[in-house]
């Protein structure tokens, strides 16, 4: 069975958990009526205990790598997932790129990063302080001389 931990529209599935760190891969679930989900992968969440120096002490640092692809409609309070592989009209995926230059576009949920620190803390999994940089940008793979764009 999978280790997973459920934070409000997420999933993470647990890669590897330690007393110093973790990593998990992060999904985006849509529920259904007749309760079926699609789980969509969005990111991962990366944590280790920060040593500190001179000017801070020691504390939890929890990476969020976020997909450039999800978008979060803070009018409707919904996230969509904005990839090109997911329209058969190409025209209309550009109209809608298009769309977004005057618009200022949300990645998350704002309530996500504070959820994250409760479940993460309440778990057991880390402890407070803790701090969470959000890392956005687009997924690419690299493999041997191949490379994959997964847009």
């Amino acid at each position: 069975m999978i280790d997973t931990t459920h934070i409000l529209n997420y999933t993470v599935n647990w890669i590897a958990k330690s007393n110093s760190e973790f990593i998990g891969e992060l999904f985006f679930v849509v529920r259904n009526s007749s309760g079926g989900s699609i789980n969509t992968p969005v990111g991962y969440l990366i944590g280790f205990i920060d040593p500190g120096d001179d000017y801070y002490s020691a504390h939890w640092k929890v990476l969020m790598i976020i997909r450039d692809a999800v978008r979060y409609n803070v009018k409707n309070k919904s996230t969509s997932i904005f990839a090109k592989s997911a329209y058969a009209n190409k025209l209309k995926y550009y109209v809608d790129k298009l769309k977004e230059f005057n618009q200022e576009i949300i990645r998350i949920d704002p309530n996500l990063p504070n959820a994250i620190q409760e479940k993460l803390t309440q778990s057991g999994i880390c402890s407070s302080p803790l701090e969470i940089q959000i890392i956005t940008g687009k997924d690419k793979c690299v493999f041997s001389n191949i490379e994959f764009d997964f847009d």
